[in-house]
């Protein structure tokens, strides 16, 4: 009996070494099966709970692993299964369930298990995490140049799905400076609080002009123009001074300073002066040859004449100019067979065309009035003094041949032959000149029309017209004569 005592205690010891063996050797040669809920007994009889009860919520196990046979005890001994023995048997050998390759596999399941679950817990906490962006009730909030929201009214916007890394956001709100910037998104949730700052108190000014067209300059850095009839308003100026400057071509730069008030409207009128006085060519004193053999009769015979210096217009008297004499004295407006004003308005888009239909009493009121506007003694040129001016002054010597011009000297096909060669003003009366059933005293006008193309051709032209009387073809230019 005591023989058999010990054989069995050898069993059991060899029996246990084995399964601890195969215990540890399990994670090497066990494939990695699914997570199951394992039960195994210990050699005491109570449960063993697995080393890890879940892997997924609501998976279960759905197999058990075989259960390898114990290793003989020796070769000479046939191994058997163990069977559970009656409490009085005093020398039956305690309770043991063998340890199979389930248990292993379970522990090698919870390890693979453990890793996956730290891999994803990147992504978990990416879809989890939230930003929440603190920001003025109601602004828009950009992330990454993609349109995210607007903030609530308690100034949040919370967000999900942002990656962890950098980012770009942009805010906008009513009342406040358009913000840029960068931040970093965690792992975990994250809150930023936008530096966005209210933008300054602003008033705006309402402007009017007297003259439709008119441009005026903010500070020189932007502008606006006028329309007939109507008020401008520009807003969201910061409060200070402010220059503004009002240009429109044909009249005086305007200047003025205003004071922008905080949530206030500034009212500004701006009353342009008509600029009365025509752009000037200076004339040099000095000699001047006029005349041609084989030119028409008027122009011979060829002979000089010295001219002092003088100031003459550089085009002829354009509509714009015109107008604003007719405007002020009530003198009729230009009308004729083939062209004409609408009561005191010029042809749209004719404001700097030479003026037409205008009779020399006509050019010389104007030549008058505009003496007593500007301080400048103005009046017709003298026929010598327009083609000086025509044959030195070139490029500068505007409109030349666009039409005929009205000179102050009286009309006469013999006034070459005359000796006057100092300062010529021409004949102290006129002849008699008839044309086209029409006869009278005539004054000259000098230049051509739009046919003439030779310079030398229309500085040389002599004509002549009765005084009372416009063209189509004909206008005029003035000289100043004296400084104020």
């Amino acid at each position: 009996m005591e023989n058999r005592g010990n054989e069995n205690a050898v069993r059991q010891m060899i029996t246990l070494i084995v399964a601890l063996a195969v215990i540890a050797l399990a994670p090497i040669l066990a494939p990695a099966p699914e997570l199951n809920f394992i039960h195994a007994q210990n050699p005491s009889g109570r449960e063993m709970p697995s080393a890890r009860k879940k892997q997924r919520s609501g998976q279960r196990a759905k197999s058990r692993a075989p259960a390898p046979a114990p290793a003989p005890a020796s070769r000479s001994t046939t191994s058997r299964r163990p069977t559970r023995t009656t409490s009085s048997d005093s020398t039956s050998t305690p309770p043991l369930l063998p340890l199979t390759s389930s248990a292993s596999t379970t522990d090698v399941n919870s390890r693979t298990a453990s890793r996956s679950v730290g891999a994803n817990t990147k992504s978990i906490a990416r879809s989890s995490a939230k930003l929440t962006v603190v920001a003025p009730a109601g602004a828009l909030i950009e992330i990454n140049g993609r349109a995210r929201g607007f903030s609530g009214i308690d100034g949040q916007l919370i967000l999900t799905g942002i990656s962890p890394g950098d980012h770009r956001i942009n805010v906008r709100a009513e009342g406040y400076e358009p913000w840029d910037g960068k931040f970093q998104m965690g792992n975990f949730s994250t809150r930023l609080e936008v530096p966005i700052k209210k933008k300054p108190p602003t008033g705006r000014l309402s402007l009017i002009a007297n003259e439709p067209g008119t441009e005026i300059f903010i500070d020189d850095k932007y502008s606006v123009k006028s329309l007939a009839g109507q008020m401008l308003f520009v807003d969201g100026l910061i409060p200070g001074p402010r220059r503004l400057r009002a240009v429109k071509p044909g009249f005086r730069e305007w200047l003025t300073i205003v004071t922008v008030k905080s949530d206030e409207t500034v009212p500004v009128n701006v009353t342009l002066t008509p600029l009365l006085d025509p752009e000037m060519i200076s004339v040099a004193e000095g000699f001047l040859n006029r005349g041609s053999d084989k030119g028409p009769r008027d122009q011979r015979p060829p002979h000089q004449v010295f001219v002092p210096g003088f100031e003459i217009s550089s085009s002829e008297i354009n509509n714009r100019l015109y107008k604003i004499f007719i405007d002020a004295t009530g003198r009729p407006a230009p009308r004729g067979p083939l062209y004409g004003w609408t009561d005191n308005n010029y042809p749209e888009g004719q404001g700097d065309r030479p003026v037409v239909y205008v009779s020399w009493d006509d050019a010389v009121a104007f030549t008058k009035w505009l003496s007593e506007q500007t301080g400048y003694s103005y009046r017709l040129p003298t026929e010598a003094e327009w083609e000086k001016g025509a044959r030195t002054s070139g490029d500068k010597y505007d409109s030349i041949g666009n039409v005929w011009e009205w000179c102050q000297d009286y009309y006469d096909p013999e006034y070459y032959k005359n000796t006057e060669r100092i300062n010529p003003k021409g004949p102290a009366q006129g002849k008699l000149v008839k044309t086209m059933d029409i006869e009278g005293v005539a004054r000259v006008t000098r230049g051509g029309a739009f046919k003439r193309s030779s310079l030398a051709q229309r500085a040389n032209d002599r004509n002549f017209s009765f005084p009372a009387q416009g063209r189509v073809d004909l206008g005029f230019r003035v000289v100043r004569e004296t400084a104020r």
